[in-house]
Formats: structure tokens, C-alpha cells, sequence
């Protein structure tokens, strides 16, 4: 796996603008943010996590190659969806 997997396009940064969130907090919660939850299925990766202010954001990301992803999207969890997952991660989410 290289240093810096994930890597964002004009596209990246349109659709997180769309979306609400910025570039930064994505960013956080692909490198920073534990504990989290990753859930990879074929070429698609989903992560949650909190960001600083305690918010729940799901970042979205498409592999492009072996181990390498673009951010397609991001948003943020409402409560009702935030709860459950906060149990999880607490459980030991990784």
C-alpha cells in the first residue's frame, strides 16, 4: 500500500462541496479519526467516523488500484443513523 491510499479529484471536491463537507473532515476521518468502521466490498469502500466536533461523517471511495482510492462522497449521519454506529465503534469498530 503506498503512504497516501486515498486521493481526491476536481470531481472529489465537487461532490463533497454538494454534500456539505469539507475536504478536510473527509480527510480526517480516512486518516485520523479511530476509532472507526471500514467495510469493503469489491471495489467500493465506505468509512465512518467522528470528526473533532464529534459528528459522524461516512466518506465513500472507489478503488482505482490496488489498494488506492478516489473520494466520490461524503455525508453526514443524522442521529438516528449515528447512534447505532456509535455502539458498534465503541464494541472495538476498527
Amino acid at each position: 500500500m503506498s503512504v497516501d491510499p486515498y486521493r481526491f479529484s476536481y470531481t472529489s471536491y465537487e461532490a463533497l462541496d454538494r454534500a456539505g463537507v469539507g475536504w478536510q473532515a473527509a480527510l480526517h476521518v480516512l486518516t485520523a479519526a479511530r476509532p472507526r468502521i471500514v467495510r469493503h466490498i469489491g471495489a467500493v469502500m465506505h468509512v465512518v467516523g467522528a470528526v473533532q466536533d464529534g459528528r459522524l461523517l461516512a466518506v465513500a471511495l472507489i478503488e482505482e488500484t490496488d489498494d488506492e482510492y478516489v473520494v466520490v462522497g461524503a455525508r453526514w449521519l443524522d442521529e438516528d443513523e449515528a447512534q447505532p454506529l456509535r455502539k458498534l465503534m465503541e464494541r472495538g469498530g476498527r
